[in-house]
């Protein structure tokens, strides 16, 4: 069994952070949650990505989110951890689309087929504020 556990130096953003943002806004959000990932758990990355697992994403911070802006914020990160894949195209001829470009294949996807997601809020001081992953493989 596989565990791989890193920390983010910073809590990722809530929902109500993005919620009304440009979609060059989210974009640049979506790109800073990869590169953060990236720079932190690069060499942790497993060889083939986990078929099932489950992600516990811990966010410590001063205040206490509400649990649907914890979910719905956590999704940078999650799209951050899954593998990147060609999408099918219909028309001959044209390029080909990549869906979830920024994910780093940890996991294979962020489907209820291959990822069992929990995501808690730990109350901390404002100093001790960061975002801990683990991710640990499930074997059927």
């Amino acid at each position: 069994m596989i565990t791989i556990t890193f920390t983010l130096p910073k809590p990722f953003p809530l929902l109500n952070h993005s919620i009304g943002q440009s979609r060059f806004a989210l974009t640049r959000m979506r790109r800073q949650m990869a590169r953060s990932v990236a720079s932190t758990a690069a060499h942790l990355r497993p060889a083939e990505p986990l078929q099932r697992a489950h992600v516990l994403i811990e966010r410590y911070s001063a205040g206490t989110p509400d649990k649907d802006g914890l979910y719905g914020g956590a999704k940078f990160l999650v799209d951050a951890l899954t593998t990147p894949r060609l999408l099918n195209v219909r028309t001959p001829g044209a390029r080909q689309r990549v869906k979830n470009k920024r994910g780093l294949g940890f996991v294979v996807d962020d489907g209820p087929a291959h990822m069992q997601l929990e995501v808690r809020s730990v109350k901390c001081r404002r100093l001790e504020q960061r975002t801990v992953v683990t991710i640990t493989e499930v074997v059927a």
